[in-house]
C-alpha cells in the first residue's frame, strides 16, 4: 500500500510538473514582449499585456489566457480554417452557439435583454468578449497582424462591455481604471 501511495504520488508531480510546464514548452510561444511578432513589440508596449495576474488584460484573465493557448493549438491543426470555426466552438462551450458577436453596445436595452438570457448574465457575456478579444491580440502577438473580422468582433466587444462598466464596482476610481484600460486596449486593436 505504501509502495502504490509512493508511485501516485509520483506521478501525480510528474503529471502537474508537465502541466505546468507546458506554457514554456516549444509548442507555445510563452506571452512576453520579446517573443512577440515585431508589430507587436510596436503596439503591446504596455507591461499590463504580460502580467498574467492583470484581470483586465487579454491574457491575464483566466479566459484570455486559454484561449491563447487553446488558440495556438487550434490554428496548428487548422491553418486553413476561418477563425470563426474556432470561436463558435469557444462559444458552444460556453453553452451560446451561434451567437452575434458582431452586436455592439449601441443600443444598450437590446444588449441588456440578451445578458438577461444567458445563465450567468453578465459574467457569460464577460467570457464571451474576453475569447474575442483574447483571440484579437493573440493574432497581433503571434502573427503582427489581426485579421479585419476578428478586429471588427474585438470592437464590438469593447463596446458591448462599455455598457456593463458599473459591474465592476460603485467606485467611481475603478470604473475610470477598467474604462482607460479598454481605451488603450481599444486604440492598440486598432493599430493591429
Amino acid at each position: 500500500m505504501r509502495k502504490l501511495r509512493h508511485v501516485l504520488a509520483i506521478a501525480t508531480c510528474i503529471f502537474f510538473y508537465g502541466f505546468c510546464n507546458a506554457q514554456d514548452s516549444p509548442k507555445y510561444k510563452e506571452i512576453e514582449w520579446k517573443n512577440g511578432s515585431e508589430a507587436a513589440k510596436k503596439i503591446m508596449v504596455s507591461t499590463f499585456y504580460y502580467d498574467p495576474l492583470d484581470a483586465w488584460s487579454p491574457f491575464g484573465n483566466d479566459i484570455g489566457s486559454d484561449t491563447y493557448y487553446l488558440y495556438c493549438d487550434w490554428r496548428r491543426e487548422h491553418s486553413k480554417e476561418n477563425i470563426r470555426k474556432f470561436i463558435d466552438e469557444e462559444l458552444a462551450g460556453l453553452g451560446y452557439p451561434g451567437l452575434d458577436i458582431s452586436m455592439d453596445g449601441k443600443n444598450p436595452e437590446k444588449l441588456k435583454s440578451l445578458v438577461n438570457t444567458m445563465r450567468n448574465n453578465f459574467v457569460d457575456l464577460n467570457a464571451i468578449d474576453n475569447i474575442v478579444i483574447s483571440v484579437a491580440f493573440s493574432q497581433l502577438f503571434l502573427d503582427g497582424r489581426i485579421e479585419p473580422e476578428v478586429k471588427n468582433w474585438s470592437e464590438a466587444a469593447f463596446s458591448r462591455e462599455s455598457v456593463y462598466l458599473d459591474f465592476w464596482g460603485d467606485e467611481k476610481e475603478g470604473i475610470k481604471k477598467r474604462e482607460e484600460r479598454m481605451t488603450q486596449l481599444l486604440n492598440d486593436l486598432r493599430k493591429g
